[in-house]
């Protein structure tokens, strides 16, 4: 197979220039261009987040979606969720009536359930900055162990992240395990790295998949050293997108020295991979050898094959563009933890549905 290489080249300069002048930022059209992380946004504004949560259906009218939930009115919000044991198995088989859905600590009436496997839109990223020479024969084989277990509607796509210059598409969403394998054979270790723009730009990516449970899995060292993105900034953006972040991480070659009062850089490393899963609903994996993570792979797998789908109406019906924080629970049981993501920004009334704030992804040619 043969296919042309669409990198990211977009100047920081000029977008923190234009972001401290506060002029509106225009790119190109150009559909042989990943999108670029967007400006972060300035901190005295609040983003128009949620105006196109994917979750949430803005279309008064009934209708149904690929999973065959019917959809009455303007505010659903969908959780995927999943719930394991204390040895992390995922438990199934679990009714609705166990199921308590809190949205700012208010009790919501859940109102769909579902525990039946859908197709996903879900990219592979992997730093290939050169800390991460020595273990890309390994990690290429690891993601192409969890695209041997898509099924035949899922759709995949490939994101080679170095530094913010360099985030390179390698494969658009595509169903062909041929073509995804193709593209990570194709990965050159080298640079630096750029982990949280690098995020942000497959979850912005991600959120153009046709189906609506999306997640990303990133393979990184954690070492994150030149984004223009701050780490809640990049946490509000997963929110924006709704999409669930795994991660395996190898931060154990970080220096141990953070010098006094400081936090180690593998300690940094680690806390950051936790932050962004467990705020997206994903989960984070640190293996302690190479062959660990194969096994891991299976079981990324496993969790997006095992999870619940929880719909409610909220109660607060307010298009206010506020936070609000989720919490899902099981009655009357301590064995097992229940894990979804954080919570969502509402809509905000009159807000923009294009979500003007952030650029929208575009499919890339070959």
């Amino acid at each position: 197979m043969s296919y042309s290489k669409h990198i990211l080249t977009v100047s920081l300069v000029v977008l923190l220039a234009l972001t401290i002048l506060n002029l509106p930022i225009t790119l190109a059209q150009n559909p042989q261009d990943l999108p670029p992380p967007p400006p972060p946004p300035q901190e005295k504004e609040k983003p128009n987040r949620g105006s196109r949560e994917p979750s949430r259906n803005t279309n008064r009218d009934t209708e149904q979606d690929d999973q065959g939930i019917i959809k009455i009115g303007a505010e659903l919000v969908t959780l995927d969720v999943s719930v394991i044991d204390k040895n992390n198995k995922f438990i199934t088989g679990i009714p609705q009536s166990k199921f308590q859905v809190f949205e700012d600590q208010i009790t919501q009436a859940i109102e769909f359930f579902s525990q039946e496997q859908v197709p996903i839109s879900y990219g592979i990223v992997i730093d290939t900055s050169g800390s991460m020479r020595k273990r890309l024969p390994t990690v290429i084989k690891a993601a192409k162990t969890l695209i041997a277990l898509s099924r035949p509607d899922d759709e995949v796509f490939i994101i080679d992240m170095k530094d913010t210059l360099n985030v390179e598409l390698l494969e658009d969403f595509t169903t062909s395990m041929e073509d995804a394998n193709d593209a990570l054979d194709n990965m050159v270790a080298g640079g630096g790295t750029a982990l949280l723009d690098g995020v942000v730009v497959a979850g912005e990516y991600a959120r153009g998949g046709k189906h609506r449970r999306k997640a990303l899995l990133v393979i990184s060292d954690g070492d994150e050293r030149d984004s223009v993105y701050t780490v809640d900034q990049t946490v509000d953006k997963l929110r924006e997108y709704d999409v669930q972040l795994y991660m395996i991480g190898f931060p154990d070659e970080a220096a141990e020295d953070g010098g006094l009062f400081k936090r180690s850089p593998k300690k940094k490393a680690i806390d950051l991979i936790n932050k962004l899963t467990t705020e997206s609903g994903g989960q984070a994996y640190f293996p302690k050898d190479l062959s660990d993570l194969e096994p891991i792979a299976k079981k990324i797998g496993a969790d997006l094959r095992s999870q619940y789908s929880i719909g409610y109406y909220p109660s607060n019906g307010k298009q206010d563009g506020t936070f609000r924080k989720l919490k899902v629970v099981l009655n009357d049981n301590k064995e097992y933890a229940v894990r979804t993501r954080s919570g969502y920004f509402a809509p905000k009334e009159g807000g923009n549905s294009n979500n003007s704030n952030s650029l929208s992804p575009k499919r890339l040619g070959k």
